[in-house]
């Protein structure tokens, strides 16, 4: 017959209901606490991978200008949508077409080219968009990126002591918003023309101190100096500005400011 002491021994083996309830409660915390933390890290890694690919086309426009007399990539002039511009950079510096997406949208990378071997960076079902395609509100719902960024191929202003930002996240058309909707609102990755990019997380022009990380800042109209949002606005900067598809095709798609 068993010891009593034997028979206690046993009756502890087990965990009780209220020991159960406590671990059940120490792993929902655990799991609140790591999750956040885990969504933060995925958030974080993705942003890396897109300032990298911005990195590395900065790199790509600087040796295309050292190629074309300090001229960044167009396909015919300064006028034309952007995308067709990031075209040639990418058949000049065989730019794989996966560096021209961000891992953070649902955009696909581009599979088809144009006869003379530039990647197709945005079509519609049924067509590539070209210089003489019109993207406006009827058709803007219907286009497929095989680009996450905007771009700005003017020539820039001289004597521009600091840098600016001409290539980033793409303004969120969906919503005629020129503040990118890739990371919920909390910022916009970006490429300055020293070639450096980062995260920015602030939405005011006032706190940026450059109204050309916006992707539409035609406010005044081009010509005149003006100051908005506490920011002076010249000449140079009006006239530079990250867009998708051509100036006046942005113009209307994307209001005036944030």
């Amino acid at each position: 017959m068993p010891h009593a002491s034997t028979r206690r021994a046993r009756s502890r083996a087990g965990f009780t209901l209220i020991e159960l309830l406590v671990v059940i409660a120490v792993i929902a915390v655990l799991i609140s606490v790591l999750l956040p933390a885990l969504a933060h890290a995925r958030t974080a890694g993705r942003q890396t991978v897109v300032l990298a690919r911005l990195h590395d086309m900065g790199v790509g426009n600087t040796a295309y200008m050292n190629d074309y007399k300090d001229h960044l990539p167009v396909l015919r002039d300064h006028e034309e949508k952007p995308i067709l511009s990031l075209g040639v950079m990418a058949k000049v510096n065989a730019v794989p077409p996966l560096a021209f997406i961000n891992p953070n949208t649902t955009d696909t990378a581009a599979v088809e080219q144009t006869q003379d071997g530039r990647p197709i960076l945005a079509d519609f079902p049924a067509s590539p968009i070209d210089a003489s395609t019109t993207i406006d509100a009827s058709n803007i719902g219907q286009v497929r990126f095989h680009c996450s960024f905007a771009y700005d191929n003017d020539a820039k202003p001289h004597g521009v002591w600091k840098p600016i930002v001409y290539m980033g996240d793409r303004a969120d058309y969906e919503r005629g918003r020129t503040f990118s909707a890739n990371w919920k609102g909390a910022g916009m990755c970006l490429l300055w023309t020293d070639q450096h990019a980062a995260f920015r997380k602030s939405r005011t022009m006032e706190d940026q101190g450059d109204p050309n990380i916006y992707h539409h800042n035609e406010f005044g109209g081009e010509g005149g100096d003006e100051v908005h949002d506490g920011v002076a606005v010249t000449h140079g900067t009006l006239d530079t500005h990250m867009r998708y598809f051509s100036e006046e095709e942005d113009d209307q798609l994307l209001p005036d400011g944030p």
